[in-house]
């Protein structure tokens, strides 16, 4: 079961403070990757399968075709939320700081709200998006 830390506010900004300037790198600091690099600092727990490995950009996307069944990057990550409890769906306009979710530009990418943005990754490190386009988004328990 996942459920935040009674300390999680503070985690998640520590995070963000030690990886404002980690450049994108696929399979190590791409948008999943730092998305459930959140999960687990707010948790102590992994969302991602051990499956989900890759290193490149084509790894990565028939990784997130395989366990999306050819749906996406929201239904890949909604099929590894089925293995566990304590994450829920939730309405875009009810996000708020700690939630994750999934928005789309020219591909579905994954991200982390910190109340206002959606934080993401890009090849300078930490990118900051507001009125993304969010495709689904999830709420884990405490």
């Amino acid at each position: 079961m996942m459920k935040k830390i009674p300390d999680w506010e503070i985690s998640f900004d520590a995070y963000v403070n030690r990886n404002i300037n980690t450049p994108f790198e696929w399979g190590k600091w791409d948008c999943v990757m730092f998305t459930n690099g959140f999960i687990k600092t707010m948790t102590k727990k992994d969302l991602l399968p051990n499956t989900w490995k890759w290193q490149t950009e084509e790894q990565a996307m028939q990784s997130i075709f395989k366990y999306g069944k050819g749906k996406g990057l929201a239904a890949a990550i909604d099929n590894a939320i089925k293995k566990t409890t304590g994450i829920n769906t939730i309405e875009p306009a009810y996000i708020t700081k700690g939630d994750f979710g999934v928005y789309k530009e020219e591909s579905e990418l994954a991200c982390v709200f910190d109340g206002v943005s959606a934080l993401g990754v890009n090849d300078d490190g930490l990118v900051v998006k507001q009125n993304v386009d969010v495709v689904k988004a999830w709420r884990i328990d405490g």
